[in-house]
């Protein structure tokens, strides 16, 4: 078995600079203060507690004014399961400074520091670049926001230069040694060690039980039984800086590819249970009617009306391409209004495209219809309405069985790592992660007219 990942980054980091770090005296009660705040109370923080955390992981410099404080629901915030306080200082030569607080802990969630020449290293003197100097700069401040049990589980960082006038350090997360896929911290410090950047994404959610894992031999039996590419349109790498077109096997966020450790069920690209998800073109599907209910200024127009809208024009409006047209499982981030009233803004549906009953796996060929809940009308939020151009008249097909045995000679690793299942629009409450396998190796698809492995 193969876990992905690097070795911790405790273990590499020599000890001249350790001793330095713990030299400075910056080990602070950090991670003692945060544990106990969220074991004593769910109490949202109020703006001048959030302030006062804010000052204590990163002292506000002299000259900046607070500027403003808001706190923002949990929705509203990318890939955390919480809210947080967004709080921000402003200097009179138009510098800012934000801070993401954590509304129960105060621990730092993200910082940014934002001038136009970072303090001196404009025109009026170089850039310091020493990257040694930056990566203590790094070390100090984490060792000062992070518990030591967190700062325990980041691997050794991959860098790279920020702006010639930094350095960007990226530390993943991994758990009992296993890493945790799309989890990770990230600093940036200028060259003297000074931090402009901050940012921790991190998933919350009760861990596996990591004592109830199914055998390695399970786990790559399953895989190779159960897994199920799609044959989609894809654009492909042809050589020469040319991409073309190919009906390939490969897997969409929503095909079984990979096994839940614990459980031995199939699991989909969004870390989900994988499910059957058919799709049907506007073609397969009855004809539909207008909707009638909830227009006007006093009704309550709902997003499956606008879907049923939406259909209802591309149907009378392009009935030569109901065959090559469906409608998107995976809707964007709409919802109905949430106290009942009326909603003015438009809803937007998305559509997908469809040749000779294969999906075009390509998002760029998408296309959103706009809804006006006033009237009920839809249109083209972008036209004009035209299908992607694919020139392919080959009728053999490899059936997906051969395609996966193509694919698993080409992937014989088992990789087993922790993902963070997506979260619904309508799901409250964070799911919890997930540890799983999968078989990798080379990067590819699989040509469904000849059978072929492609590379990329």
């Amino acid at each position: 078995m193969k876990k992905r990942g690097r070795k911790g980054f405790w273990s590499r980091m020599s000890i001249l600079m350790l001793s330095s770090v713990l030299a400075l005296g910056i080990i602070e009660d950090g991670g003692t203060l945060v544990q106990a705040a969220e074991q004593q109370s769910d109490k949202i923080l109020s703006e001048q507690e959030a302030i006062k955390f804010a000052k204590k992981w990163m002292a506000v410099p002299a000259r900046f004014e607070y500027n403003y404080g808001q706190y923002v629901e949990p929705y509203e915030v990318l890939r955390t399961p919480y809210g947080a306080w967004g709080l921000s200082w402003t200097h009179p030569n138009r510098s800012f400074i934000t801070y993401k607080i954590h509304p129960v802990s105060g621990r730092l969630l993200g910082y940014n520091y934002h001038d136009e020449y970072s303090e001196g290293n404009g025109p009026n003197g170089p850039a310091i670049m020493n990257s040694k100097l930056a990566l203590e700069g790094a070390m100090q401040f984490l060792t000062k926001v992070l518990p030591p049990e967190e700062l325990a589980n980041l691997t050794k960082p991959e860098v790279y230069v920020y702006q010639s006038k930094g350095y960007y350090f990226e530390f993943q997360r991994k758990e009992n040694g296993i890493p945790f896929e799309k989890n990770w911290i990230s600093v940036i410090t200028r060259g003297d060690g000074k931090v402009l950047n901050f940012k921790r994404i991190w998933s919350e959610g009760e861990m596996p039980d990591t004592t109830k894992m199914i055998s390695e031999k399970k786990a790559r039996e399953l895989l190779e039984q159960n897994t199920q590419p799609t044959m989609n349109y894809a654009r492909v790498y042809s050589g020469k800086d040319e991409w073309k077109y190919m009906l390939v096997y490969n897997y969409l966020p929503t095909d079984p590819q990979f096994v839940d450790a614990i459980s031995g069920e199939m699991i989909d690209g969004e870390g989900r249970v994988a499910k059957p998800r058919p799709i049907k073109s506007l073609k397969e599907m009855p004809p539909v009617a207008a909707p009638t209910e909830g227009k006007g200024f006093s009704g309550v127009f709902t997003y499956e009306q606008a879907k049923e809208s939406a259909i209802h024009h591309l149907q009378t409006t392009y009935p030569d391409l109901q065959a090559d047209i469906y409608m998107l499982d995976s809707q964007s981030d709409d919802i109905d209004s949430y106290d009942g009233k009326p909603r003015w803004q438009d809803y937007f549906v998305d559509f997908g495209w469809l040749k000779n009953g294969n999906l075009i796996g390509d998002r760029d060929t998408n296309f959103t219809l706009y809804i006006t809940p006033r009237t009920g009308e839809s249109g083209l939020r972008n036209g004009p309405l035209t299908p992607p151009l694919i020139e392919d008249n080959n009728k053999q097909i490899v059936d997906m069985a051969s395609a996966k045995k193509t694919e698993q000679a080409m992937k014989k690793s088992l990789e087993l790592y922790y993902i963070q299942p997506e979260r619904d629009v309508n799901e409250v409450v964070e799911p919890k992660p997930r540890l799983v396998y999968r078989l990798s190796g080379a990067f590819g698809v699989v040509d469904a007219h000849t059978g072929k492995w492609i590379g990329n």
